[in-house]
């Protein structure tokens, strides 16, 4: 994939940084010739440019790029200027980091259909997990349905691992389980390779997905 990221704060660095270790094609943007000079080693392309310049902003590969991600928090002005010119020159996807509703608000206005908040998104996986007890990781696909990664329960050490009576006792799909950083089981391999003949250790990481209300009865009964 190929993906633009345009100012290099902490959570657009992050976010580019992350795609490059995934192995996509980056493209880090900044103004300020500093940040791009730290951050060359970790992302996988990086320019110094201001890109609410529209002439500088048509040197990147606005018609080539899956994705162009707005990532700048701190200046409401820019952040929308930047949108609308890369709306205007046509580009695939824009998404836009949002800090506020009236942000939100302009850019859905100027067309932007995809708008993250990463504050309150972080927030919100953190609210959960608390109330949510056991858990390592989540992941909201839609309000109610969830991807989470846990250790296994004692109730089920030494029990026959067997994704189908899971399925049937608890009402969520086993997607995988890992062991020692190896993924022993995925919903992903095809059938005549599923390795199942195995039983829960302890530290066994389950990745579960399925409906909150399911998530809750599983962890607490």
């Amino acid at each position: 994939m190929n993906v633009v990221a345009i100012g290099l704060g902490n959570f657009g660095a992050s976010l580019a940084k992350i795609l490059t270790a995934m192995g996509h094609d980056v493209l880090g943007v900044d103004k300020n010739i500093e940040k791009v000079e730290f951050f060359k080693d970790t992302i996988a392309n990086t320019i110094c440019l201001d890109a609410s310049d529209p002439h500088a902003l048509r040197l990147l590969p606005v018609k080539e790029a899956d994705a162009f991600v707005v990532c700048i928090g701190d200046d409401f002005g820019v952040s929308v200027m930047i949108s609308a010119l890369l709306k205007k020159f046509g580009v695939k996807k824009v998404i836009c980091r949002e800090s506020s509703s009236i942000h939100l608000t302009v850019l859905k206005s100027i067309g932007i259909e995809h708008t993250i908040n990463p504050e309150y998104e972080s927030a919100r996986i953190l609210a959960q997990k608390l109330v949510l007890s056991g858990i390592l990781n989540l992941f909201s696909i839609s309000d109610n349905l969830k991807i989470i990664d846990m250790l296994v329960p004692k109730s089920l050490v030494n029990q026959r691992f067997s994704p189908a009576t899971f399925k049937t006792d608890f009402h969520l799909k086993i997607v995988a389980l890992k062991r020692d950083q190896q993924i022993l089981y995925s919903s992903s391999q095809p059938k005549d390779k599923e390795i199942v003949d195995f039983d829960y250790r302890q530290n066994d990481i389950l990745v579960l997905l399925g409906d909150i209300r399911d998530i809750r009865k599983f962890l607490h009964g």
